[in-house]
């Protein structure tokens, strides 16, 4: 997604000024995804997390960090886990 969407969550539209239309462009992402966000994250809504792996064709199982903000989540041990995880086994084969 965008700032956009973060700010105005309900508007589906994208607008041309738009920098970051990640949601748009997600569909055609050809590697493998991990989506990891945090439930608590005030900045960027969960929403955004949740949509961006819906829209993902190749979106690994995601990590949702159980309360989580936008800058502390690699304080949570199961970040680094998932992360780890992701790199180590489920990249290599794809």
């Amino acid at each position: 997604m965008s700032g956009l969407h973060v700010a105005f969550p309900d508007t589906r539209k994208t607008y041309c000024f738009d920098a970051f239309p990640s949601i748009d462009k997600i569909s055609k992402v050809t590697s493998p995804v991990l989506v990891i966000h945090g439930t608590e994250v005030e900045v960027i809504d969960f929403s955004h997390g949740l949509a961006m792996y819906e829209r993902c064709p190749r979106a690994m199982e995601p990590l949702w960090v159980e309360g989580a903000r936008h800058n502390d989540i690699e304080l949570y041990a199961q970040y680094l886990e998932r992360l780890k995880q992701f790199i180590s086994h489920e990249l290599p084969n794809s």
